[in-house]
């Protein structure tokens, strides 16, 4: 009798120190294993049926650890571990274990003490760690070997995770709602905040600098004459003496502080309504993955007492185990094998998260709809400028850029003085959008230069872009009925580097005297350096860039230059392509578009600042 009454004094106590402890902590220390046994089913009855589930999910993950064994593993790898241990001691066969003691206490160690120690660490940690590390990861043996129905438990644990998941889809999406609702309220009240801040009394502001830790008593008998050994009162009643007589100091802190906590609160409002609208955007994948990686977590809770019952810990190759390996100690062989299994369990633990969280990709991700949609407006709406501008190339209207007209006047200007033409397309690389539109005008150019009859010089900066070039003038000297007459000499390199280039183009301005230079495509510094050199010379320049940095030098030393945008005009305006055509003119549309959309979402945030659907239109992941 007296036996069952402690019993059941047992199983009371062991009940109320499980009620206040964590959700995920679940062993009670019970001295009697009658009362292990009522009390685990008490536990497994208090537990919800999501924690019941998390627990069957670690329970299935150590059932896959305690079935795996590391025996081919071990066959394979320890002979190799073996082998490098003994090439070691081959080559230093007094080394003494001591050294690693006396390195840790940071004791001097002498010449052939330093030498085996750097070769003991390279052994244990470049050789030994890192062939296991290898094996363990490498594709064919994947995170360890493992069969193929333990690789299918690991997802059959996971999917139990995931099917939970989905079956609360209905619960997710009304707790995301009441979520965002509660950050929405919490934004509004900022604004309020906002607004009573900005009302905010001087005499307040005199309290925030009595309170402030930077503004302590020994800072205001500096800063305001004001004797640090009063009492608070007594300097609240000078301070409210400087402010009545109008002491700059006081009222400039006022004014100071005033904007600081003003700035404060508004960055804390902008911050909190960005949080919100990205939080409004969650999609349910998302709350699929961040459910999912709640789950995992309350698995891994489950986790962690078994972790314990099994003596689980880090992989590690220690020096006591190279020294059982070197002595052929039988024990050695046993902990190389649990070393194996703690390696092991890390992959195991590793490969069922990324299972549970990143495993399955939707076929058709919802969020991404907008995309889908305005790819194929994109796509319509090219096809029909494409063909409308084919069907009518010479009929449609691009507006006519001065310095264009210039150019069939440079060019014969070159050809009335007997003297070459220089063109030149920056330092952009030929996958710039401005080397591309050089390169086209670069070919109507040399069109004009074969039809008067003068010379043309091409120096480049990149091999490939004078590969380009090469071609654009020989197409242009084709197009206009001379071949013949175009010099491949003319079109050269001369130097990758900014400079450099710059110098040489320079160097034949100068020399050549051209009676014409165009200057087209991308430029950094050297604009101004090129385009002296050209005004020196007494050429004609025609310039055109989109780098605004470099416009006003261009300007300044140029006659005529082309400014932004009218670069690329320029090139479908010359060459009449119709793919050129139609990318100005989608420009056009995309200008157009984007300017309604501006003009509609500032009307919709000032009649509410908390319509998004234009944001999260346009918006994708």
């Amino acid at each position: 009798m007296r036996s069952i009454f402690k019993h059941i004094i047992l199983l009371a106590l062991a009940i109320s120190v499980y009620a206040q402890q964590a959700p995920d902590s679940i062993s009670v220390s019970v001295p009697s294993a009658d009362s292990v046994i009522v009390n685990t089913e008490t536990l497994a009855a208090v537990l919800s049926d999501e924690e019941k589930l998390c627990k069957e999910v670690a329970e299935d993950i150590m059932k896959i650890y305690d079935s795996w064994s590391p025996e081919r593993d071990y066959k394979i790898l320890y002979p190799r571990v073996k082998d490098f241990v003994e090439d070691f001691f081959s080559q230093y066969p007094d080394f003494d274990f001591g050294v690693i003691q006396k390195d840790k206490l940071g004791e001097k160690l002498n010449d052939f003490e330093q030498r085996s120690f750097v070769a003991f660490k390279g052994t244990k940690n470049d050789k030994i760690f890192e062939e296991i590390s290898r094996f363990i990861t490498t594709k064919d043996f994947y995170w360890g070997y493992i069969s193929k129905e333990l690789d299918e438990s690991i997802y059959k644990a996971a999917d139990k995770l995931k099917k939970y998941t989905l079956s609360r889809k209905d619960t997710l999406l009304v707790d995301q709602a009441k979520y965002v609702e509660s950050l929405l309220l919490d934004s509004r009240k900022f604004d309020r905040q906002l607004d009573s801040i900005k009302a905010i009394s001087d005499e307040k502001v005199i309290d925030d600098l009595l309170a402030d830790e930077n503004y302590n008593n020994e800072m205001m008998s500096i800063e305001f004459k004001i004797d640090s050994a009063k009492t608070k009162p007594e300097v609240q009643s000078v301070l409210e003496q400087l402010y009545r007589d109008k002491d700059q100091r006081i009222l400039g802190y006022i004014a100071s502080k005033r904007k600081e906590l003003i700035e404060n609160k508004r960055a804390e409002k902008i911050a909190a309504k960005d949080w919100w609208v990205e939080e409004k955007r969650q999609t349910i994948f998302d709350l699929y993955e961040l459910e999912n990686a709640r789950l995992s977590d309350l698995v891994y809770g489950f986790i962690t007492p078994l972790e314990e019952e099994r003596s689980i810990t880090s992989f590690d190759i220690n020096d006591e185990l190279i020294k059982a390996i070197h002595n052929n100690d039988p024990k050695a062989e046993e902990e190389f094998k649990l070393q194996l299994k703690h390696k092991f369990y890390s992959g195991l633990v590793g490969a069922f998260g990324s299972a549970v969280i990143y495993d399955e990709v939707p076929v058709f991700r919802t969020f991404r709809t907008n995309v889908l949609v305005g790819t194929f407006l994109f796509m319509i709406l090219f096809f029909y400028i494409f063909i409308k501008v084919k069907r009518n190339r010479e009929k449609l209207f691009i507006r006519r850029i001065p310095g264009l007209d210039a150019i069939d006047d440079a060019v014969g200007r070159a050809t009335e003085m007997g003297k070459p033409v220089v063109y030149d397309c920056g330092i952009g690389y030929y996958t710039q959008i401005d080397t591309i539109a050089s390169m086209l005008i670069l070919r109507s150019v040399a069109k004009k230069v074969a039809e008067f009859k003068a010379e043309i010089y091409v120096p480049t900066c990149d091999p490939i872009i004078m590969q380009i070039s090469e071609e654009m003038v020989a197409s242009g000297f084709l197009d206009a009925g001379y071949p013949e007459d175009h010099k491949k000499d003319n079109i050269f390199f001369l130097a990758a580097d900014q400079f450099a280039f710059a110098a040489g183009v320079a160097g034949i301005l100068s020399r050549k005297k051209p009676a014409t230079a165009f200057h087209f495509g991308y430029y950094a510094a050297e604009s101004l350096l090129i385009s002296e050199a050209g005004f020196a010379a007494g050429a004609i320049q025609v310039a055109g860039t989109t780098a605004v940095a470099q416009l006003p030098f261009f300007i300044t030393a140029c006659d005529y230059t082309l400014i932004g945008e009218e670069l690329y005009a320029a090139a479908a305006y010359i060459s009449r392509d119709a793919q050129i055509m139609t990318n100005l003119k989608l420009s056009d549309f995309a200008k157009v578009t984007i300017g309604f959309l501006f003009i509609i979402g500032t009307i919709v945030m000032t009649i509410n600042s908390e319509w998004t659907f234009l944001q999260d239109l346009l918006f994708t992941r």
